[in-house]
């Protein structure tokens, strides 16, 4: 196959993966007012049923309507987009290195979505919590602008749903023969201690249950896939 003929083919992928987003997209503007209903329960759950947002820009309701769908539909799509452009690499690898693509795409989807399971439901509300009522001062109005709820919300979602991804990184460095099981065996209290670090900083709030929220799951997640890449290094060597 030409040169011109690889482009042509990641063309059309790509204008695939365009339908697809776009198709869900249909349906998450369709039901835009009850996602919104939705996605602001915590922030409700936290200041009470008659909770309220500021507009301070004019626009600000109708992008995070935009951006809210886009976000969601790729997050929703997000397997069959890999899968997408899984095909179009598949062709140049071996049979086993294709099967383990597909598993590590289903793998890496699935602890990207646990990742935003764990934010919404024990560290955003918490967060939201900590912020708007135990550390405001007397006398200040806890409500937020629509927008500036919006991104806080994906940004911290997106944060634990790529801090999820470790698994994933560590075992194609095992793959590739940089990292080994023994190793991370081996070196398990300094690899808690950064996980413990980033947990830290990457962690939504001061308290030390936001941190705890990150740090548990990362430190089972880090033990996980040392065991994942024993057992794939006693298959190889059978």
């Amino acid at each position: 196959m030409s040169l011109g003929d690889h482009l042509e083919e990641l063309r059309q992928r790509l204008i695939y993966s365009i339908l697809v987003v776009a198709v869900f997209m249909t349906g998450t503007l369709y039901y835009g007012s009850e996602i919104h209903t939705f996605l602001i329960e915590p922030y409700k759950s936290v200041l009470g049923p008659d909770a309220h947002f500021f507009q301070i820009q004019l626009m600000a309701p109708f992008l995070i309507y935009l951006k809210t769908s886009l976000i969601l539909s790729v997050l929703v799509s997000l397997p069959f987009l890999l899968f997408i452009l899984w095909g179009f690499i598949a062709p140049a690898v071996d049979p086993r290195t294709e099967k383990w693509g597909k598993f590590i795409i289903l793998f890496s989807t699935l602890l990207f979505w646990s990742g935003l399971a764990l934010c919404w439901f024990t560290v955003f509300e918490n967060f939201l919590r900590i912020f708007l009522v135990v550390l405001r001062p007397d006398g200040v109005d806890p409500y937020l602008p629509i927008d500036e709820y919006y991104d806080l919300f994906f940004n911290l979602h997106l944060v634990f749903g790529a801090s999820f991804q470790l698994p994933v990184v560590l075992i194609l460095l095992g793959r590739i023969g940089i990292l080994s099981s023994r190793f991370l065996i081996s070196r398990w209290r300094e690899a808690v201690l950064i996980i413990a670090v980033v947990s830290a900083v990457l962690s939504p709030g001061p308290d030390v249950f936001s941190m705890l929220m990150l740090l548990v799951p990362l430190s089972f997640l880090f033990f996980l896939s040392a065991i994942i890449m024993k057992v794939l290094e006693t298959t190889d060597r059978k």
